[in-house]
């Protein structure tokens, strides 16, 4: 067997150049006597010990090219996963043409794919080399695709894992949302992504992107929100399907018109819908502007399983959502007076604990009302619960932020006056404050064509500092403010 190394001239010239090139160099080579049969054996010989090493799939039909082109057996090489039907794959020298000797590639009873030898100007390749070829591609091929699946498979499991994590944080369906947008184009690898969340009408009510142009953002804002989401045939198609739907050519594909694959100017996307108990509400979108993606076997079940996961990540972040609001609304219930809609007790001293605990002056005023009960057996407690509404709602229109204006019970309303950094609260201030809320008191509620009168007294207290000081300023308030009533209503500081 004879085994001529190829001129290093032209080694590396194959894969950037055709026949056309060969031929061109073809005389550099005329000095070395070799025949396609002695090139053939030479190749054969070197196959077991360049496989045998770490070596790409580039390296191993660069060293058949090498070999081969300048005798003319070939002029190229292209090995084709399965997954790369259609595409390109890895290629050397000239293109496959339709004199290309194919065969499949096969490991182990599986089909790997496809080598292509494109025909040179000589003899085509012996079937014994063109077999033996093949086996060493396949094994090459084979390793490189098992490097990749595990590469993809310990990527879809970190994003499976980000996503559980990272979704366990969510405060809401929005951020649910935005998240397995993010997970997803990370995984995929795409260059946007986009996501918008229905209300319980099937409205999108939000709409955010990744990576998208500010300009685009707002134009995405301003095309969707309010819009139907099933005017979408991918969000019908996502619905009807139960699942992700990913395209490969978007331009074949019925879409909304201004609507993300339109806006972001995609040529393939991943959408994935946002399911829930209750059925979707929104969907994420990424995708490239690149044409010629071509979505795998193993990344459509990616899509899938983040569907189904994203599912409990969104179906949890809603639960938390509708937890928080209902606790808030328990802890406003809590601390709301049901009649006038003011703070109640609670509130009121809380809110003073905290006026105690600061830096800034404050001071509390005691509102009782004299003359109430007598509306209430003149006229029915109906009027008496709207005078208290009336009055409620002018204490709170007197009184300026950030103060507090509660009900205590009955007859008795409290205000708290907050001071802010250069607008101090003093005892001059809370006295001009308390003859506001005198005349607004005064003046007569009309109920059921009559006029229902009351007055004020009000006790005025400064706020003291120190954690134990909230007793000691409601009695001085409610001291001041009985002073008041026996003095025939008006105001009074503690002090007075």
């Amino acid at each position: 067997m004879i085994a001529v190394p190829a001129p290093r001239a032209l080694r590396g010239s194959a894969r950037s150049g055709g026949a056309l090139e060969l031929r061109a160099r073809r005389a550099e080579y005329r000095g070395v006597e070799t025949t396609p049969g002695a090139a053939q054996d030479a190749l054969l010989a070197e196959l077991p010990a360049l496989t045998a090493g770490p070596v790409t799939l580039d390296g191993v039909l660069g060293a058949v090219v090498d070999r081969l082109a300048p005798v003319g057996v070939v002029s190229g090489a292209t090995a084709r996963s399965l997954e790369e039907r259609g595409r390109g794959g890895t290629s050397v020298g000239a293109p496959a043409g339709s004199g290309a000797t194919r065969v499949r590639l096969r490991l182990c009873g599986e089909d790997l794919g496809e080598l292509a030898l494109a025909a040179g100007d000589g003899p085509p390749p012996r079937p014994d080399v063109v077999a033996a070829v093949a086996h060493h591609v396949a094994v090459v091929l084979g390793t490189e695709v098992l490097r990749r699946e595990r590469a993809f498979d310990a990527a879809a499991a970190a994003a499976v894992r980000r996503l559980f994590e990272e979704g366990s944080r969510a405060g809401d369906v929005e951020e649910a949302a935005l998240l397995l947008a993010r997970v997803t184009a990370d995984v995929f690898g795409t260059e946007f992504a986009a996501v918008h969340v229905t209300d319980g009408e099937g409205v999108i009510r939000a709409v955010d992107g990744v990576g998208v142009p500010e300009g685009v953002a707002e134009l995405l804002q301003r095309c969707l929100v309010g819009r139907p989401a099933a005017e979408s045939p991918v969000w019908r198609r996502a619905e009807r399907e139960g699942g992700p739907v990913l395209s490969e050519d978007a331009a074949r594909d019925p879409r909304r018109s201004g609507g993300f694959v339109e806006l972001l100017g995609l040529r393939s996307y991943a959408a994935m819908p946002l399911l829930s108990a209750g059925g979707p509400v929104g969907m994420a979108v990424c995708g490239d502007v690149a044409p010629g993606r071509r979505w795998t076997a193993r990344e459509r079940e990616l899509a899938r399983q983040l569907a189904l996961e994203g599912a409990l990540v969104v179906d949890s972040a809603r639960m938390r959502q509708a937890e928080r609001a209902r606790l808030a609304e328990v802890t406003e219930l809590a601390h709301t007076d049901h009649l006038t809609g003011l703070p109640n007790r609670r509130a009121l001293l809380e809110a003073l604990e905290g006026a105690c605990a600061g830096a800034e002056p404050a001071a509390l005023l005691l509102v009782d009302l004299d003359g109430f009960k007598q509306v209430n057996d003149t006229l029915g407690h109906h009027a008496g619960d709207v005078l208290l509404q009336q009055v409620a709602a002018r204490l709170r229109a007197v009184v300026p932020e950030p103060g507090l204006v509660a009900r205590l019970g009955g007859d008795e309303f409290a205000v708290l006056l907050r001071g802010e950094p250069g607008r101090p609260v003093d005892a001059g201030a809370a006295l001009a404050v308390a003859h506001r809320l005198e005349r607004v008191v005064a003046e007569p509620v009309r109920v059921d064509g009559l006029d229902a009168r009351v007055s004020a007294s009000i006790g005025v207290a400064p706020v003291a500092s120190g954690a134990a000081a909230v007793p000691g300023v409601l009695r001085a308030a409610d001291e001041a403010m009985y002073r008041a009533k026996r003095a025939g209503g008006g105001s009074v500081p503690a002090c007075g």
